[in-house]
């Protein structure tokens, strides 16, 4: 007949009725009905049946304390130190808006665009062309290409608003010549005129207005060139060093086939400045028209 034993709850060594605690691994025994004592988890203190090889509840072996694998990784990172994200450093250590982003970002632009709009507004003078070679007829064509299409309603409201404003008539005139709207152009410049008659600038493009109607109306070419000649030599007399109302006589000159005029002002225009760049057309014309006729 078998004969009942009794175990170490903990470990399942087989102890004695006596004994208070386990001779194995020390463990207290709970003295009872003689029954086996059932058997507590080392790792989750679950009370396992007597003789039960591994914990029901999380699956360690009993009585060496080894978890199963999840149960000791979970342990594993409880006993674990938690480590704290760490704030990512920039260089000055300035946080910066989403807000303030798109602020300077609009500063910068405004900025940008109103110096295109300042470096725009400066309008380089109007030089007139000279004829390809000598002896050309004074009603070639005018060949160069138009200036792309302006929008002039802005500038006609400014100057209704303000008929008497300088300002207003020049900028509205300058948008008519570069437009090639050229009787209107004219009117616009003497209305700037009559209030800023020693303009060289506006007098000098006003005559080549006139240098420019001569191109395309052969019929009233002759006077047109001699009113040219007219205002540009009265913008030159006002201002004797203006160096652009100088090659500009030159040009209309030699349209006119006035050689001696004209080298006398090609001349002048190298006085004033040989090292510009008007200064080295006149030079290159001057060149043109003094070297001899080819062989035939």
């Amino acid at each position: 007949m078998a004969v009942a034993k009794l175990v170490c709850g903990d470990c399942n060594a087989v102890i004695a009725p006596t004994d208070a605690f386990c001779p194995s691994c020390g463990a207290k025994i709970e003295q009872g009905d003689g029954a086996p004592s059932p058997r507590t988890c080392p790792v989750c203190g679950h009370k396992n049946i007597a003789g039960a090889e591994f914990c029901a509840s999380c699956g360690s072996r009993l009585g060496t304390g080894e978890g199963a694998p999840a149960v000791r990784q979970a342990k594993a990172d409880q006993r674990a130190p938690q480590k704290q994200p760490q704030k990512k450093k920039t260089g000055s250590g300035a946080k910066f808006e989403t807000w303030q982003i798109i602020a300077a970002v609009a500063v910068l632009g405004l900025v940008a665009y109103l110096v295109v709009t300042e470096i725009s507004s400066e309008r380089p003078l109007t030089v007139a062309q000279p004829p390809a070679a000598t002896g050309t007829p004074a009603n070639v064509p005018f060949l160069s290409a138009p200036a792309a299409t302006i929008d002039i309603a802005p500038l006609e409201q400014a100057v209704k608003a303000a008929p008497n404003d300088p300002a207003a008539l020049l900028k509205l005139a300058n948008a008519l010549h570069d437009d090639r709207m050229l009787p209107r152009a004219i009117d616009t410049y003497k209305k700037y005129l009559g209030i800023r008659p020693k303009d060289p600038d506006a007098r000098t493009d006003l005559g080549i207005c006139y240098f420019q109607l001569a191109q395309t109306d052969t019929m009233n070419s002759v006077n047109l060139l001699e009113t040219a000649a007219q205002e540009i030599l009265l913008a030159n007399t006002g201002s004797p060093k203006h160096q652009p109302s100088a090659f500009n006589l030159g040009v209309v000159y030699l349209h006119m086939q006035n050689l001696e005029e004209s080298n006398k002002w090609f001349q002048r225009t190298i006085e004033l400045n040989k090292d510009s760049d008007l200064g080295k057309r006149a030079q290159n014309i001057l060149n043109q028209h003094s070297s001899p006729p080819p062989l035939q």
